[in-house]
């Protein structure tokens, strides 16, 4: 029993996942993709505050769910709970054998990259090693943060994830420190003058959701807890859930929006749009090339918290891993793919087609709940309980958001829902061949009620 206990994450080190998760390549890519569709420094903005509290209406909807149906897995173990478990497989296919591997395959390799960069005043890589040497990086961090949570989460794993999140929140800081330094004592604020601040501002509903669809990008990472339900400790479970839920998404979000704040006092929304890297030339335009050098490192460094987070919810899904052994055969089986997929091409199409998909998994699972709550079906003991509204409320959002991509790019949806549909009944059996898992369908293995 003390070996299992060495192996629970309490509150802080909660926490530092969430906000791990959260803040990462994230803060870097999905401004210049926000300014991009928003046109505007007033609608950016408004945006990053709506995708604040839509994912705090979610998040509060999955505290719920993560301590009324307290298993590893989160979605797919809600989903698999109402007993559709076809459906369930389906999505867990998807957005884990391609979605996920490629997500992991971008982070790794980007902080490959950047650690090249990095290394450049010291060692000059020449063009043709490069990108290998990056791929070598990237390979050995990934398979050090497998290793890692497989065996030693509390000691280890986690301890990783505190650090990052504190190296994310100081790097953070400098840029907010610096742009606020900037607007109280040398006046820039000419971009949130009356004439200037909503200037440009695209209303169409298309290039809106848009913009939500990058700001939810950027604040995903909310839900790892609950992929890892059985990894909190045990006897603060329903206290831990909701407070580093909540705290890590409040963290995250005033994070964001302060950074956007210095953004926008610096840089006109033009200049984030043609910028290929908005934190260097917040950088170099503020205090000058020489420690813009120092920015491919601390961004590498960042990615490290995003993609331990990640890896983190590989071993975690429960629907396909009642076992551990089996568990830790499909955290190897995500990583093979994760490193397969560095050697495709451009992944960034495929996991468009996955938007749809990942909108679904949120649908269904916001389902399960408004149908548990409203039929009163036996639950976990004791769950954290909010109002029937506010799942509603989400599903209408979520299911809104679903919609309105279906006009603005047909071929995506539709080859997102057919990659579904595929998956619900033929490619059940296979995932479980490759990866040595079954379906948790013994009642020994419910919910612990």
């Amino acid at each position: 029993m003390a070996k299992k206990e060495d192996n629970k994450i309490g509150l802080i080190g909660a926490t530092a996942y969430i906000v791990g998760s959260i803040i990462g390549s994230g803060i870097f890519i999905a401004p210049k993709g926000i300014v991009q569709h928003a046109g505007s420094v007033g609608l950016s903005l408004i945006i990053w505050v709506f995708c604040a509290l839509l994912n705090m209406i979610t998040a509060i909807n999955y505290i719920e769910l993560g301590t009324s149906i307290p298993e590893s897995g989160a979605d797919l173990a809600y989903i698999d709970y109402m007993g559709w478990t076809p459906i369930a497989f389906s999505l867990l296919w998807l957005s884990l054998l391609i979605q996920s591997s490629s997500s992991a395959a971008v982070l790794y390799l980007t902080f490959g990259k950047y650690l090249v960069q990095a290394l450049d005043p010291i060692y000059c890589f020449s063009d043709a090693t490069a990108d290998s040497v990056a791929k070598l990086f990237g390979f050995g961090l990934l398979l050090f943060l497998t290793l890692t949570n497989m065996f030693s989460l509390q000691k280890f794993a986690s301890r990783v994830q505190i650090i990052s999140m504190c190296s994310k929140i100081f790097a953070t800081a400098i840029i907010i420190g610096i742009g606020f330094f900037f607007i109280i004592f040398r006046g820039a604020t000419s971009h949130y003058s009356s004439s200037e601040i909503m200037k440009d501002s695209n209303w169409k509903p298309g290039a809106i959701v848009l913009a939500i669809y990058q700001g939810n990008w950027a604040f995903g990472g909310f839900t790892t807890l609950n992929y890892g339900s059985e990894e909190i400790q045990i006897k603060d479970f329903r206290k831990t859930l909701p407070r580093a839920c909540l705290g890590g998404l409040c963290i995250s979000a005033v994070i964001y929006v302060l950074v956007n704040v210095a953004y926008f006092a610096i840089l006109t929304p033009q200049e984030i749009i043609d910028s290929s890297a908005v934190a260097t030339t917040f950088i170099q335009k503020t205090v000058g090339n020489g420690p813009a050098f120092a920015v491919p490192a601390v961004v590498g460094l960042l990615l490290i918290g995003t993609l331990n987070g990640d890896v983190f919810s590989w071993s975690r899904p429960r629907i396909l891993s009642p076992r551990k052994s089996y568990r830790v055969s499909f955290e190897n089986f995500q990583t093979l793919t994760s490193i397969i997929f560095a050697f495709l091409g451009d992944t960034d199409q495929l996991v468009d087609y996955l938007t749809v998909t990942g909108m679904l998994t949120t649908i269904f699972a916001l389902a399960v709940l408004v149908i548990i709550k409203w039929k009163k079906m036996p639950i976990a003991s004791d769950p954290v309980k909010y109002s029937i509204f506010w799942p509603i409320l989400n599903l209408i959002i979520m299911i809104a958001l679903l919609v309105i991509p279906i006009e603005q790019d047909l071929i995506s949806s539709i080859i997102g829902f057919g990659m579904f549909l595929a998956g619900v009944e033929k490619l059940t059996h296979l995932c479980q061949i490759l990866t040595w898992t079954i379906v948790d369908s013994g009642p020994e293995e419910k919910t612990r009620l």
